[in-house]
This record gives C-alpha cells, structure tokens and sequence, in this order.
C-alpha cells in the first residue's frame, strides 16, 4: 500500500507549493522501491520479467548492460502488441531501475528522483516546454542539471541500441 500511495504522489502531484526538501525523501524512496519491484514484483510484473536475471541486477553500472539487452528483446518481440499498462510499468520500473544505479554509483554528483511539477519548480524555462509524459513523469537532478532515465528507456525501446542505459549512464556520471 505504501508503495502505491507515494507512486500516486509521484506520478500525480499537482501541489505547486510544496517545500522541494520535504519530498526528496518520499520521492527518492518511491522511484528506489519501483526499481526493486522491476526485478522482484512476481504478482504484477514487468513484460517478459522471466527474461531477467535478478542476481545480474545489482545496481552496478555494468548490469545496465543486461538492461540493454533486455530492452533489445522487447523491442524485437513485437511491443506494440502489449498493454498500455504493460508499456507504463515496463518504463517506469526500468527508468527507475538505471536512475537508482546512477545515484548508487555517482560518486561526484548526488542525485535526487524529482517529479515534474517539481522540475517545473525548479526549472520552469526547461519544463515549461515538455509537456507532462511517462518519460518525464519522474526526472534526477543535482538542483541544477537535469537527467531522465524514464525518457531514455523510451528512446531506447523506439531506436533501439544507440540509446544505450549502460552509455547514458556512464555519460551522465561523467559530469
């Protein structure tokens, strides 16, 4: 239950005059537990979640190379055969999934899971001009960059390889 409810904060907060600190927390926690269910959620699963190797997914940076992969196979096992709600839990749970592996492995940035009218409050030139999505429905940012694992499990499932998780994330702790 508690799961639910800070997914339902996170997804759907409309407040615009929240204190950012206060949600942190909750919100960092929420996308932390969304990672763990990508893996470990039998009852309600990801799509294809038997093609996963939970003891290969241990939050390192060399494990988004089996998300890559296993994204790779999606994409060639006919996605736009599955459920709306599939789609949506398949690219929350593994955004969250290589967002949580970037801030365990970003030993030079602490990075924090933000929400889009948080973003917006934080940059409203930047998030004024993208609309509310899935991919942006959950974003990480230092206070001041900006990075969306969730919009780049999109590109990824729509391009295929050139949008490695594995490269993005080793790209994004870079900085």
């Amino acid at each position: 239950m508690k799961k639910l409810f800070l997914l339902t904060i996170l997804l759907f907060s409309m407040s615009t005059n929240h204190a950012i600190e206060l949600d942190l927390d909750n919100q960092n926690e929420a996308l932390s537990d969304l990672a763990n269910m990508f893996y470990s959620e039998k009852n309600d699963p990801v799509y294809r979640f038997e093609a996963l190797d939970p003891q290969k997914l241990d939050y390192s940076v060399e494990s988004l190379k089996f998300i890559d992969k296993y994204l790779l196979d999606l994409k060639k096992n006919n996605l736009d055969q599955i459920s709306d709600d599939q789609r949506f839990k398949t690219v929350l749970r593994t955004g969250a999934y290589v967002g949580e592996t970037i801030r365990k492995n970003d030993k030079n940035t602490n990075w924090h899971w933000v929400d889009y009218e948080t973003a917006k409050e934080l940059n409203p030139e930047l998030f004024n001009n993208l609309d509310h999505s899935i991919e942006l429905a959950a974003v990480l940012t230092d206070g001041e960059h900006f990075i969306f694992p969730l919009n780049k499990v999109v590109k990824f499932l729509k391009n295929g390889e050139e949008d490695s998780l594995y490269f993005f994330a080793t790209t994004a702790m870079k900085f």
